[in-house]
């Protein structure tokens, strides 16, 4: 088909269909969206919940759960959830054709028992206050996570151990306050680094040691402000910088920022890439629209899909997860060996579902939740083979005849993902909330719901401003204590839209790992710092933009003429390059 331009049930702005769209969604059996590509990200991620948690009955007693007590939905403990005899197809009920799909599958929703965190438990060491994650030992607050020890205030992370307040970092050891960092030892402040130890507040290297506030450089030792030093004078400066006190640090932050914004930034962070457009893509090929995705091959609109033992291939729409995974439309949270996935969430090691939720070693099933090593179900009722393939196609036609119509009038037909306003969730405890911050008001224009938060008398025993400059002269008897927040004293209304705390504690292992690594105490919350970082991912539109160098290079002289798509929107201060005229810069 021609290219064509459709207009957005959800937020009524043109967005554009290509012919290669048109031959995907053939290839899947699903019709056009009717939903932008923005609005569809957003209704798949208002579905996932990693980093919510709370205090919660479940089965008469209190535990950590990522559904609020307000959520009337069954919840059971994950190990009872996951056992062998859990048999939920006893939850099965006939398909209605006298109502709208969404209506009986809301219903079943909140029927069937759901597990209070979705992790492997069974691999699971002293990690309670954990989700969405796998083999964990003493570690604290961590989230979408695997194998990984000693870690607290963390998301997104694979294989490290010792590190706090990271997130995207695989493989990395004795590390704090990263983001995107790869192989890393002791590394602090730092974003986008690879193969490096000893790093403070740098940025894009690779195969460094010993470098302070350093941008773009590579296979270098001993450098500040990429300037290059030798090892005694290093570590002068080292001291004179004084990283333990909060002051110093501040300074060094300030200076650190500034200098990062003249120099040349590559107009998309990735590698080894043919035909691509986003920000962090690693080794794929005819990929567009993505963020934050490792071998990933002929999709578009697909968000943070990981590579273990196989990447991602032909897929739409398609946010979380990744790891040999094929055929995958509007679905999030989905992985691990999954083929032909349309509309679902958290389903691994499975083939041939549509709107399923936790349905996990399953082929052939529509409509249904919690079910484990079963094929040809709907609505989590068992079918033969024969009756489940003659039932479908009805349910579908049916879908398209009888939508099912939201509070604000949107209609749900086949081809859309889970209504928004069906999420276990509110907006503000999602992975959309995360990625895709809105205020209140915002997101009850869209007809989500937004949580607030149980009023608890906090107030602080001491004010983030009365904390001890330096490490040194950090107490004992500061652990345990109520500290104010930095974020919620500055800004209530934007640290409220991430969750801010209002409050925190430190904990002994925490104040610890600030003296063993010589680390100034923080002075904002979990929640607030977590959100520092992650506002660095930008999941914002391409942008059509120019490459912005103006020196004399091999390849132009004067102003280059190159363009490109880019994440940076053209009113950010950085200075963007194209790959030709970055490369030339790095040194």
């Amino acid at each position: 088909m021609d290219q064509q331009t459709k207009n957005c049930q959800n937020c009524k702005q043109d967005f554009v269909i290509e012919p290669e769209d048109f031959q995907f969604y053939e290839k899947m059996k699903v019709p056009a969206p009717t939903w932008c590509p923005g609005c569809r990200l957003k209704r798949r991620l208002a579905w996932v919940n990693y980093r919510t948690l709370y205090s919660r009955p479940v089965e008469g007693k209190p535990m950590i759960s990522m559904y609020a007590p307000d959520k009337q939905y069954n919840i059971v403990e994950d190990r009872k959830w996951w056992g062998d005899d859990f048999d939920l197809t006893d939850y099965g009920k006939e398909y209605d054709f006298s109502k709208p799909f969404f209506q009986q599958y809301n219903d079943l929703l909140t029927r069937v028992p759901l597990p209070h965190l979705q992790r492997g438990y069974s691999s699971f060491e002293n990690s309670d206050y954990c989700n969405a994650a796998h083999n964990l030992k003493n570690c604290y607050l961590v989230f979408g996570a695997d194998n990984s020890e000693n870690v607290a205030y963390a998301s997104g992370i694979v294989e490290s151990k010792d590190c706090m307040d990271i997130a995207f970092a695989n493989k990395s050891e004795l590390s704090y306050e990263c983001f995107t960092v790869v192989q890393c030892y002791r590394c602090f402040y730092c974003q986008d680094v690879e193969n490096s130890s000893d790093m403070i507040f740098s940025q894009d290297c690779v195969g460094c040691n010993n470098c302070i506030g350093c941008f773009g450089l590579r296979n270098k030792s001993y450098y500040i402000f990429n300037e290059s030093y030798s090892k005694e004078e290093y570590h002068q400066k080292l001291k004179e910088f004084n990283i333990g006190s909060f002051e110093g640090i501040e300074k060094l932050r300030q200076d650190a920022e500034r200098f990062f914004l003249l120099q040349p930034h590559k107009f998309m962070h990735g590698r080894s890439n043919t035909d691509v457009s986003g920000d962090y893509m690693y080794h794929s090929k005819n990929v567009h629209n993505a963020v934050k995705v490792d071998h990933v091959e002929d999709c578009k609109y697909v968000f943070s899909l990981q590579y273990f033992k196989g990447g991602t291939v032909n897929a739409y729409d398609y946010s979380w997860f990744g790891c040999n995974a094929e055929l995958v439309y509007e679905s999030a949270w989905c992985g691990l060996g999954i083929n032909n996935i349309r509309f679902s969430v958290w389903n691994y090691f499975a083939t041939d579902l549509q709107y399923c939720y936790g349905c996990h070693y399953s082929q052939s099933m529509f409509g249904c939740v919690g079910l484990r090593k079963k094929k040809y179900c709907i609505l989590n009722k068992q079918y033969t083979k024969e009756e489940y393939e003659a039932l479908v196609p009805k349910i579908i036609q049916h879908m398209s005849e009888m939508p099912y119509v939201d509070k604000r009038g949107i209609e749900y037909r086949y081809g859309e993902f889970f209504p928004i306003e069906l999420s276990p969730f509110d907006y503000n405890e999602t992975m959309a909330g995360e990625f895709l911050p809105q205020t209140k008001q915002e997101v009850e224009k869209i007809g989500h719901r937004w949580h607030e938060p149980t009023e608890r008398t906090l107030n602080p025993e001491i004010s983030w401003k009365e904390l001890p400059n330096n490490i040194n002269d950090a107490v004992d008897d500061l652990v345990g204590k109520l500290i104010s927040c930095r974020a919620f004293e500055e800004d209530e209304a934007r640290a409220m839209e991430h969750n801010c705390t209002k409050v925190f504690k430190l904990t002994t292992q925490e104040l610890s790992f600030y003296r063993k690594l010589g680390l100034s105490l923080p002075r904002l919350c979990f929640n607030s710092r977590h959100h520092e970082r992650v506002r660095r991912l930008n999941l914002a539109n391409l942008y059509n933009r120019t490459c912005m160098c103006d020196k004399n290079h091999p390849n132009h002289s004067g102003n280059c003429p190159n363009t490109f798509q880019t994440t940076y929107a053209p009113d950010h201060k950085e200075i963007v390059y194209c790959e030709q005229c970055y490369q030339t810069e790095i040194i």
